[in-house]
């Protein structure tokens, strides 16, 4: 049975290694040891669960794979939003892409991880850069036949999908009945191309909430190994916008028994009809008094809260599982 190879050049989700039974996965290796700057390679076994050098060894003793995944955020091929550095880009992932598609038999898959929500296609054409589907992380409209959804992937070290993925839900304790927030505080703006823009303002929305209804949102600040124990500790856990609408808070807020509590999420998500997230957890961008709303109709009605707990974990357990992505991926793949 012939590999499948994933290029994931920036080590964004090594998790895909273990979605699937037969494949191989590469990415850059750095100087000190260090993979793309993020793993060192003694690390990497021990976090993700298998040997990246082994992967290399079969990687070339392999004169042909089945299936190309590349993982890319695409909207780094552009000088809007890289500056210079998008020559770089474009040429390691069209290098990458060009010599492992002439020994790739089925079909070449990007997983476009950027955190935006934008047209790939001139970028990819501009640059000559082959592909037969894009799976992409942020979409809230149909763009081409050959784009999918694919919420189940982030642009950042410390990938939350693994653990996510590979673990049960962490047991309930009891909860402080408040909202915790963990997490860096800052305003977001960038404008691209067709009038696109992206703005957050985590620090003004935190400011203005917390001037207006002290002591409902507790600030913490603690290491990452503790932080899903602490958000386990409470009864909500806050998502704000940050350079996505897809932050990586969001998927370690799903690994615990906290409650989300977000701003909301446009996008598609490829759940089954009838499954989605409560919209009674979601408010408007920036509205604290939406937020503040929210948070009194929970504290009022105990099983409103149980009951968009449950659907919470409902949602997670069902879709949030290698053999669910798998499935999805490869369907996908199989009628393209």
């Amino acid at each position: 049975m012939l590999y499948d190879l994933i290029i994931d050049p920036i080590t964004h989700a090594p998790y895909l290694k273990n979605l699937f039974s037969n494949c191989l996965y590469y990415t850059e290796e750095f100087e000190n040891n260090k993979i793309c700057g993020h793993y060192y390679l003694k690390d990497f076994k021990s976090k993700y669960n298998f040997d990246y050098n082994d992967d290399i060894i079969k990687l070339n003793e392999t004169k042909e794979f089945n299936n190309l995944f590349v993982v890319m955020p695409i909207l780094s091929l552009i000088k809007e939003h890289q500056g210079n550095k998008h020559i770089m880009w474009v040429t390691k992932f069209k290098t990458l892409i060009d010599k492992f598609s002439k020994i790739t038999k089925n079909k070449i898959i990007i997983f476009d991880n950027h955190d935006y929500n934008y047209n790939p296609l001139p970028m990819l054409e501009k640059n000559d850069i082959k592909y037969d589907i894009i799976f992409k992380r942020v979409i809230n409209n149909y763009i081409d036949k050959n784009i999918y959804t694919y919420p189940f992937i982030m642009c950042t070290i410390n990938d939350p999908f693994y653990y996510l993925l590979e673990n049960e839900f962490l047991e309930p304790v009891d909860k402080k009945n408040k909202i915790v927030w963990a997490g860096s505080l800052f305003e977001h703006r960038e404008e691209l191309i067709d009038s696109y823009n992206e703005y957050a303002n985590r620090k003004g929305t935190l400011k203005k909430f917390n001037k207006k209804y002290r002591i409902i949102i507790e600030q913490k600040n603690v290491p990452y190994n503790q932080f899903l124990s602490l958000l386990n500790s409470y009864k909500y856990s806050l998502d704000l916008r940050g350079a996505s609408r897809l932050n990586k808070r969001l998927f370690e807020i799903f690994s615990t028994n906290s409650l989300l509590i977000g701003e909301k999420i446009d996008i598609i998500w490829p759940f089954e009809e009838g499954d989605r997230f409560s919209p009674e957890c979601f408010f408007e961008q920036g509205n604290i008094e939406d937020l503040y709303r929210i948070y009194k109709n929970f504290e009022n009605d105990n099983v409103l809260y149980e009951k968009c707990l449950d659907n919470q974990k409902y949602i997670v357990k069902k879709y949030f599982n290698k053999e669910w992505i798998r499935n999805y991926i490869n369907n996908i793949i199989e009628n393209h």
